[in-house]
């Protein structure tokens, strides 16, 4: 039986460690709670737990790979979200903190939908395959380089907006990140750091070309 988003809420956002919240749940929870109203934040961090860094980092990527990736400056504002929750994880935080006005921002709903649409694809293939192999490179330290890397991949973001689906790039290795410490997957995080180290030596050739 899948969690409820209600579960999740009436916990605190706290979820035993060897149950692991699936792609396909969180798209569920988007989608409904698209349609029921506009969303805030600070809903938005009840549905998935505040501790679910992981999390965090997936939705936000994921929007940017959905159509309302597209919007004007919603790439700038997603990748603020990837620098401030990775931020938080290099800081070695516990707890996701957001000031008030944050949480208290209002999320489109065409945004919260299309983001759970995209995910639910994922889920479709993602979640069948995801075991928690290689548990280790999910935890300290390995889990504060990967929050390091998510800021450099956030940085350069706001100018490559200017080239359509460039910022695809970089926010889908935030994806693979966050879907690692989502799922606490180790094979992501391995794959994360290969796409990471990849991207830089082409971007170092581009520059030294």
């Amino acid at each position: 039986m899948k969690a409820r988003p209600t579960d999740v809420v009436r916990s605190g956002g706290r979820r035993d460690r060897k149950d692991a919240p699936s792609i396909g749940t969180l798209a569920d929870a988007l989608v409904a709670g698209a349609a029921r109203q506009p969303s805030s934040l600070g809903e938005l961090l009840l549905l998935i737990g505040d501790r679910s860094f992981g999390a965090v980092l997936v939705l936000a990527a994921g929007a940017n790979l959905s159509p309302a990736g597209v919007i004007p400056a919603a790439s700038t504002l997603l990748a603020a979200v990837v620098a401030f929750v990775s931020l938080q994880i290099v800081a070695g935080q516990r707890h996701i903190w957001m000031p008030r006005f944050l949480r208290r921002k209002t999320l489109s709903r065409r945004l919260v939908e299309g983001t759970g649409r995209t995910m639910k694809k994922w889920s479709r293939w993602l979640d069948p395959w995801l075991t928690r192999g290689l548990r280790p490179l999910t935890q300290r330290p390995f889990d504060r380089l990967a929050g390091l890397i998510c800021i450099l991949l956030a940085v350069p973001v706001p100018l490559l907006e200017f080239v359509p689906f460039l910022t695809n790039v970089p926010m889908t290795i935030v994806a693979i990140f966050g879907l690692g410490l989502l799922v606490r997957n180790g094979f992501l995080m391995a794959l994360g750091f290969a796409a990471s180290l990849a991207v830089a030596y082409l971007a170092y050739r581009l520059l030294t070309s």
